[in-house]
């Protein structure tokens, strides 16, 4: 690599041998640097790689802005993120990411605050992105003196959710408000009373997230067998209404429609989460405590 522009004492924008612009970060790496020295992957502690040019402008824009300090913090939460989601993130986390918890902390200076509205399901629906964004605000309380209430938390395993997914924040938030709705569908049918301290719920929030997104990337989906649809009709009867309004309800609201076959799978999600029998009370506290 070589070196294009000092960005600051610690921070450099360099060119790899194909040409493609990366960001280079490290303790004193821009200090006495100058533009066309080589650098190798070795002297520097992290290398950003956006996945655009237009990210990458914007990213130096962005170090050259907030104190190294705040970057070296962000980049230590993403990396426990990595770590512990155990799910690949797109190098686009690193800036936007970055720029949320560098606004966030200038916001909690000048006192103000605001509320997420999907605390709640945030927790529920992306609990282990939930936990990477309570991590990040003990390391933010640690390191910059300022706590946040869980709200913030939840903003961040958004930004994370995104940057597993690859969605836009829109679409994020488009979804998870989508599964609140969905939700809200079932509680009208009291002949499903849904069970929430089930491993069959949990099952079922998790095929409702893959469920909205497929239905979010709007891509063709094949129909599946008739036969399968009309047992699922004639056995599960409440439960295949439900799903049948959940299909309008994204259809109307969202102009994002699903198939006879996935209403149909749905029904059999929402049988098994209001039909099935709760954990055993040893599961329920070990869940609490986890």
């Amino acid at each position: 690599m070589r070196i294009q522009k000092v960005i600051n004492n610690n921070v450099v924008s360099c060119v790899d041998d194909s040409g493609r612009e990366l960001i280079a970060m490290g303790r004193g790496l821009g200090f006495s640097a100058k533009p066309g020295t080589a650098l190798l992957p070795a002297q520097a502690e992290k290398i950003f790689r956006m996945e655009t040019q237009g990210e990458t402008d914007r990213f130096k824009d962005l170090l050259a802005s907030l104190p190294p300090e705040e970057i070296e913090m962000c980049a230590r939460i993403i990396a426990y993120a990595t770590e512990t989601l155990s799910r690949r993130l797109s190098p686009s986390v690193y800036l936007t990411l970055t720029d949320h918890i560098g606004f966030a902390v200038q916001r909690m200076k000048q006192g103000m605050m605001f509320q997420n509205a999907l605390l709640t399901e945030v927790k529920v629906f992306y609990p282990q992105e939930f936990a990477v964004g309570k991590h990040a605000l003990d390391l933010i309380e640690q390191e910059q003196g300022i706590r946040f209430p869980e709200d913030e938390a939840a903003s961040i395993a958004l930004h994370l959710v995104n940057a597993e997914y690859e969605t836009s924040l829109s679409e994020t938030l488009h979804i998870t408000q989508a599964i609140k709705g969905i939700l809200e569908i079932i509680h009208q049918y009291p002949e499903l009373p849904i069970q929430e301290d089930t491993l069959y719920y949990d099952e079922l929030i998790v095929h409702l997230k893959f469920l909205v997104m497929r239905a979010f990337e709007a891509n063709e989906a094949e129909e599946g067998e008739p036969a399968f649809v009309g047992m699922v009709r004639k056995i599960y009867a409440s439960e295949y209404q439900c799903a049948r309004q959940v299909e309008r309800y994204l259809q109307v609201q969202y102009n994002r429609p699903i198939t006879e076959e996935q209403i149909a799978n749905l029904a059999v999600y929402f049988h098994r989460a209001c039909r099935c029998s709760t954990r055993t009370p040893e599961a329920g506290r070990a869940r609490q405590k986890g």
